[in-house]
């Protein structure tokens, strides 16, 4: 089993790391919260970003998330 974190824009879904995975397989979609404007806002530089800065980006949102 692969877990891989993607954004739900509301049409698609936008992934934020390579499919490790060739061919078909049964998957589970699993939301797990709504994303606040500014994240949105932020998200949409990712494409532009090194896979380090998302994941700096992503840890300092979900650790100022959970102070709420």
């Amino acid at each position: 089993m692969f877990a891989i974190k993607a954004i739900y824009d509301g049409n698609g879904f936008k992934f934020e790391e390579p499919i490790p995975v060739k061919g078909k397989y049964e998957v589970i979609i699993a939301f797990t919260k709504p994303i606040e404007k500014t994240q949105e806002k932020i998200l949409e530089y990712f494409n532009t970003w090194d896979e380090d800065d998302v994941n700096s980006v992503a840890e300092i949102m979900n650790e100022r998330g959970n102070l709420f």
